[in-house]
């Protein structure tokens, strides 16, 4: 299996399609199996490289606590390792806030960025609901298939999921391919935590310094991270543009996936 060694494990990659590199990085809990509706369309024009987050999928387990600059810093190792250059970089919810990262510390390796249902973090962030809060936190134990279900239709735009059944059978089946180690999760929770939670700085205080051309894209029905992150990240990071998925929760790659992929390559080979 492709992975690249870090100093502190293996990630694992792969490579689709020809091109420029475009990288996709997940979000909490997430496999790079969650970009099942990116890969096939955007590979016939670039380069995709999807990978799992540190601990998770097949990248090599881990045993003690990491960052979100811990995972942003792996994303460069990958980049590095696969002589990619300057890549245009995706990230949605907490693999948003690795992309935003990696552009703060590695900014020659981001040609490019899309961030999207994410966040700046520290004061700027708007948290949702207590009800999704607990929910995040109550993984442990839950039956893995049940538990998918129940956060995803949680998170989606308002009857997303109870329209698409077949959406919601394959996110189940990806979770059940890739299942998820409770402490993995655990640490990529206090990583959020240590990104956006109370008193942190997340990279509020450094979105001047993104230089790389940015597109913010973000449902206005998204319950988990709520729209106004995105206003924020559009309104201060220079030059920003946003696109706004009227009715859209927290997954537009997948509520949205016609939509979200033009948007990715028009925006990238503009």
């Amino acid at each position: 299996m492709p992975s690249i060694s870090t100093d502190k494990g293996s990630i694992y990659y792969e490579t689709h399609g020809q091109g420029h590199p475009l990288v996709l990085i997940a979000g909490l809990g997430a496999s790079r199996l969650f970009w099942w509706k990116q890969v096939a369309p955007l590979s016939q024009h670039l380069r995709v490289v999807i990978l799992d987050n540190r601990g998770i999928g097949d990248s090599m387990r881990v045993g003690a606590p990491f960052t979100i600059a811990d995972m942003a810093d792996d994303v460069a190792a990958l980049i590095r390792a696969l002589d990619l250059g300057p890549s245009y970089i995706t990230g949605i919810s907490m693999g948003g806030f690795i992309a935003a990262t990696l552009t703060v510390r590695h900014p020659a390796l981001v040609e490019k960025l899309v961030l999207t249902s994410t966040s700046a973090g520290g004061a700027a962030h708007q948290p949702p609901s207590n009800d999704i809060l607990m929910m995040l936190g109550s993984a442990n134990g839950s039956d893995v298939a049940s538990y998918t279900r129940k956060i995803y239709t949680a998170i989606a735009g308002p009857g997303y999921m109870q329209a698409h059944p077949e959406d919601m059978d394959l996110i189940v089946r990806n979770a059940l391919e890739k299942p998820l180690i409770a402490d993995t999760y655990l640490y990529q929770l206090d990583a959020i935590n240590g990104y956006a939670g109370f008193g942190k700085s997340g990279v509020t205080g450094q979105l001047a310094q993104i230089s790389a051309p940015t597109l913010v894209i973000h449902g206005d029905s998204d319950p988990l991270v709520p729209y106004a992150n995105g206003q924020y990240l559009a309104a201060h990071i220079p030059g920003a543009r946003m696109r706004t998925y009227s009715g859209v929760g927290h997954i537009p790659p997948i509520e949205a996936a016609d939509r979200f992929n033009n948007d990715i390559l028009g925006f990238i080979q503009a």
